[in-house]
């Protein structure tokens, strides 16, 4: 009775499920921001235990499939899920390695590395330079800024 005719009760259904399919991805992609959030702290805070940031363990932690995360953390923030973790890792090791007294050796045990040098071998990987040069560095900036 709402309705004249049949094409009108159907184009009145269509809009519907528009809206509905429309809030339906709308929730998907807030709950997808919100789990790329959660991964971001977690990973940040967790930088030192590398045995929490495997791909399934934090899958785990999401209840999300590893292989749908990977695809989703790709899509969301246009890096990998294991370089996004390279690349916390590097901030933080630059960031103890501001601090003069902590030994080479120091930073990386902070970063769950068993070995100094195997976050030697890291750092340098991934940054072109040896962790002692990145400090050498800072010192030199250091000096160059006092005169």
């Amino acid at each position: 009775n709402r309705f004249k005719s049949w094409d009108e009760a159907v184009t009145y259904l269509c809009k519907l499920r528009d809206i509905l399919f429309d809030i339906q991805n709308f929730e998907q992609e807030k709950r997808a921001e919100n789990v790329i959030d959660w991964l971001k702290r977690y990973i940040y805070r967790n930088i030192h235990d590398q045995d929490k940031l495997s791909l399934i363990r934090l899958a785990d932690k999401v209840h999300f499939n590893p292989s749908y995360l990977s695809r989703l953390f790709k899509q969301s923030t246009g890096t990998n899920l294991s370089d996004y973790i390279s690349d916390v890792r590097v901030q933080k090791a630059k960031e103890l390695l501001r601090n003069l007294d902590l030994k080479i050796y120091e930073v990386a045990s902070a970063l769950g590395y068993s070995s100094s040098a195997n976050f030697v071998r890291f750092f340098k990987k991934t940054t072109g330079i040896s962790p002692q040069e990145y400090r050498d560095m800072l010192v030199n900036r250091l000096a160059d800024n006092k005169d």
